[in-house]
This record gives structure tokens, sequence and C-alpha cells, in this order.
């Protein structure tokens, strides 16, 4: 009897302890929110340098860096700045065929980058409308402090969209979006890693976006942070 009741207490111990480790889910839906949106207000009062290589195959192909800066109309501009590089251009026929390797490539690099602007930031109504439909898994990082969240069909039928936050610090901590293009075969996925200004402003610190049936990756950082348009 008495290890009955011995069993009984550690499994109800158990399931407290299990309830008490799952965040407050409106809670923890407000910080994403309210970061999502306040940093990309705060966004508009800054200039940035944006650094992308291109890999291809495991081979660095190309670095090419921006200043970043909001118009007055909101539009973000980015300018092509003395970092970039590109790789000497081959000749006659053989620089041909690179060359349209190269210009198919970028086609494909372009269609891959619109298609993951489409979640990037993420939007705040969407993800709250898939959290009230009941879809969303809930991933324990660190109990009571951090935790992922995934939002399946975020904007097609088969991709994911996880947010990682941290709601003892009331941040986002980072982001990943698996999606694909034409087909479900045709994979592309994104990383990313927030990082936060002095003002608490958070940005994309660090994002990888990869696509398998190209062995493509590009590694796109943020940095050199300051007030005004940098002009």
């Amino acid at each position: 009897m008495k290890k009955n009741y011995l069993l009984l207490c550690l499994a109800t111990i158990a399931f407290l302890g299990n309830i008490t480790a799952q965040p407050d889910m409106k809670e923890t839906m407000s910080i994403i929110k309210s970061s999502l949106v306040q940093s990309k207000v705060n966004m508009r009062q800054y200039s940035w340098i944006e650094t992308t290589k291109t890999w291809i195959k495991g081979e660095l192909k190309s670095t090419k860096q921006n200043q970043c800066y909001y118009s007055v109309d909101g539009k973000l501009i980015k300018v092509a700045t003395g970092g970039t590089v590109q790789p000497a251009p081959s000749g006659g026929i053989k620089g041909k065929i690179i060359a349209n390797k190269k210009e198919d490539m970028q086609e494909y690099v372009t269609r891959a980058m619109n298609k993951i602007n489409d979640y990037l930031p993420p939007d705040g109504d969407k993800i709250q409308r898939i959290y009230e439909s009941g879809k969303v898994a809930i991933q324990i990082l660190e109990p009571g402090k951090k935790f992922k969240l995934d939002f399946p069909n975020y904007m097609q039928n088969g991709d994911m969209l996880s947010i990682s936050v941290d709601i003892a610090a009331k941040k986002l901590l980072a982001l990943s979006v698996a999606t694909w293009l034409d087909a479900p075969s045709d994979k592309v996925g994104l990383n990313v890693k927030y990082n936060s200004l002095p003002d608490g402003t958070q940005y994309e610190a660090g994002t990888v976006l990869t696509a398998d049936a190209k062995n493509l990756k590009l590694e796109i950082e943020e940095s050199g942070f300051r007030k005004g348009n940098g002009q």
C-alpha cells in the first residue's frame, strides 16, 4: 500500500514538473510578436554592413558586401561596397559555358532568396493564427527559460517555421525555415541567429541559406551598425 502511494506521489510530482516546464504560451507569443515588430521599426534608425558569401559544392565562389539602410519611405536600400570579390572570368567557349552556368545559378539564388524573404520577418498575425489552431509544437531547450516553437504549414503545405525564444530575457534566440521551391524535393533551408544592439534592437546576426538541389550555401553576416544611413 505504501509502495503504491509512493509511486503515485512520484508520478504526480513528475506530472506537475512537466506542466511547470511548459511556457506560458500567451506570454511567449507576446515576446515573439513584440520582438519582431519593435525590432523591425528600430532597424530603420540604423545603417549596417551585410556580407554574403556564396559556396557551391563546398567551394567559396564569391563574397559580396553591401551597405544597408532604410529610406525615408521605409524601403531597404543596399549599396555595393569595396568588399565585393568575384572570381576572374574565363575566356573562350569554356568561359561562355561557365558564364551560362553562373547566370542560371544567380537566377536560382534570386528565387531562393525571394522565397526565404517571404518568411522574414515572420508575420505576427500568421503565427498567432497557427498557434490558435492548436498546431504549434513546443520543444523545451531549458526548462522554464528557453523554448523552441514549430509552426507547420506557415507559408505552404509541408514547410516549417521554427522560432527559439528566451522567455526569461524576453528575446528571440534563433529562427529556422524548412521549405521548398518548385517541388517538395527542391528543398531550401534557412537558419538565423539573433543578436541584440545596445538599445535592445534584435537583428539577424548570422544567416545561413542552403539549397540541396544545387549544393548551394549562402552565409550572410550583418555587422558595423550605427545610427543614420551612413551617408
